[in-house]
Formats: structure tokens, C-alpha cells, sequence
């Protein structure tokens, strides 16, 4: 399977927040991740820290086009949070998956939204407890990671 078209639809997501917002202190106020084109009108879903109290949002592409955006969401009992482009992105959204589906030794591919990705497999799905009060009831853990 090709996945260089779903590798384009991952985005840079950029943040900035006032340095007087709750979260300042502990996220800082220049937040950077990435998130993926859900939608073929600009939704994008990313992590939840990343736009929390975010004043403002910009989107970059893999070529470096940057676009402004607006945090829609962030669902606390998740951790996820959705951010639409207020430009065209001109990015195919990515289908929704199964994670469920995804079985021990499955290949996968990890991508940053700037055109960086490694190729890694499944080594196990268990249950996690991240430090930030999230638990995962089937968090997916991969190893080796190899860029590609």
C-alpha cells in the first residue's frame, strides 16, 4: 500500500497562549504537535495540550504552507481536541480506523506533519496510565522505530 497521499494530510499544528493562562506555566505558551485532516473542509483532530487557552492557531502543510486556524474543541475525557483551518487546506482527509483491529506484530507508520515518518511494528497493547490523568484502556506500543 502506498501511503504517501495519507502522509499529507498530517499537519503541523502551532499554538500560541497568553502567558497568563492557566496552562502557561506547566504546556508553556509555544505548543507544537501535529494532527491529521479529518474532514475535507479543514477539520483537523489533534492532541487536546496543544490548543487548550490558545489564542492563536496556525496549520502548516508538508510543502510549509501555513494557514491560520480556530481550536473548536478539546474533549477532556479523551484528550483529543479539533481545530478548523480558516483557509483552504487543499489536504484529503483521512478515514477514521479501527484501532481495535490493529493486531500485535501489524505494521505501522509514525508521521510528525512535516514529512518525517518511520516505519515500526506493534509489540503490544496494553492498558496505560499517563502521568497527565489519562488511562488507556488498549494504548499501542511499537518498536523499533526506523526512519524511512
Amino acid at each position: 500500500m502506498n501511503i504517501e497521499p495519507l502522509l499529507r494530510s498530517i499537519v503541523a499544528v502551532r499554538a500560541t497562549v497568553p502567558e497568563d493562562a492557566f496552562t502557561a506555566d506547566a504546556l508553556g505558551t509555544r505548543r507544537e504537535g501535529s494532527g491529521v485532516v479529518i474532514r475535507g473542509d479543514g477539520l483537523v483532530l489533534t492532541i487536546g495540550y496543544l490548543i487548550t487557552e490558545a489564542e492563536e492557531v496556525w496549520l502548516a502543510d508538508q510543502d510549509g504552507r501555513v494557514v491560520p486556524a480556530h481550536a473548536l474543541a478539546y474533549d477532556q475525557e479523551s484528550g483529543f481536541g479539533l481545530v478548523q483551518a480558516l483557509a483552504p487546506l487543499g489536504l484529503p482527509a483521512i478515514a477514521l480506523g479501527d484501532a481495535s483491529r490493529a493486531k500485535i506484530g501489524d505494521p505501522v507508520v509514525l508521521a510528525d506533519g512535516v514529512g518525517r515518518s518511520v516505519r515500526a511494528r506493534i509489540v503490544t497493547k496494553q492498558e496505560f496510565a499517563g502521568y497527565w490523568e489519562y488511562l488507556l484502556d488498549e494504548a499501542i506500543f511499537t518498536a523499533p522505530a526506523h526512519p524511512s
